[in-house]
């Protein structure tokens, strides 16, 4: 049975997420490391802006700025997500270490199989939009204001997002999964608020009717990570070459207005 890193970080400013998710990469990368799953959650909460995205045309800066919001882009594209009460996947490994062989959007159907394995654990029913004829609908500046073919719907209403980024072989995997969605808390940071979005998007505590905690959650998707795929997670730390990658990260790039500004 192949072995992979599992890595519960918690909750992390929104630097720290990003740096740490590219230090993984990196050293992965270099086959220093086991393929990983890592999963954590985000403290402060904090808009995530995909990688072609423009910070001055997605958000209100000045409000932003005096409410204290943080923002960071992201080495994925999509679009804009706010992480406020949520736990966030990622993963890095080669295409065989997960059997992703085809192209970018097969990839997402492979991957995403053990979001579904997972929900279906907690008595849900959930689907790819492509799997039960929902059209894609036009991107915007938001994430979950859109929808594609491999984005999973639950009860009719997107559940999470996902993005990916490949470099050959290499594969980076991240996505949001939301507990709980308070959608009036961030849409007045936005600077062009999406349309009868709480029709179209869902948190688990909804779909549920119950709450739901990061570590019931983590659990949950641990177990249907190792069911999906066939592998065995072991619980390892960081390495210190990989908290020193992050640290610079960090300061270097994921927390300086030439990174999120630009």
């Amino acid at each position: 049975m192949q072995r992979w890193r599992f890595v519960f970080s918690g909750h992390c400013d929104p630097y720290t997420n990003m740096a740490v998710d590219e230090a993984i990469l990196i050293t992965h990368g270099q086959r220093k490391t086991l393929p990983t799953l890592r999963l954590y959650g985000w403290l402060p909460p904090a808009f995530s802006l995909g990688y072609f995205q423009r910070a001055e045309e997605v958000l209100d800066l000045d409000r932003c700025k005096k409410e204290g919001i943080l923002f960071v882009r992201r080495i994925t594209g999509g679009e804009a997500i706010f992480h406020q009460h949520e736990l966030t996947y990622s993963l890095s490994c080669f295409k065989e270490e997960i059997g992703a062989f085809g192209s970018v959007k097969e990839g997402f159907e492979r991957i995403c199989a053990f979001l579904l394995t997972a929900y279906k654990k907690l008595g849900l029913d959930p689907h790819f939009a492509k799997d039960i004829g929902l059209p894609s609908l036009g991107k915007g500046a938001l994430c979950f204001a859109s929808y594609e073919e491999y984005d999973i719907i639950v009860k009719g209403k997107k559940l999470g997002g996902n993005a990916q980024k490949r470099k050959r072989d290499l594969i980076f995997q991240h996505g949001s999964i939301p507990l709980r969605l308070e959608i009036d808390a961030f849409l007045s940071f936005l600077r062009q608020r999406p349309v009868g979005l709480k029709e179209r998007i869902c948190s688990l505590e909804e779909v549920l009717g119950r709450k739901i905690t990061l570590a019931e959650l983590a659990q949950v998707i641990k177990v249907s990570f190792e069911e999906t795929f066939g592998v065995e997670l072991i619980e390892q730390p960081l390495t210190l070459e990989e908290e020193a990658l992050a640290a610079k990260l960090r300061e270097e790039k994921y927390s300086t207005k030439i990174w999120n500004l630009r």
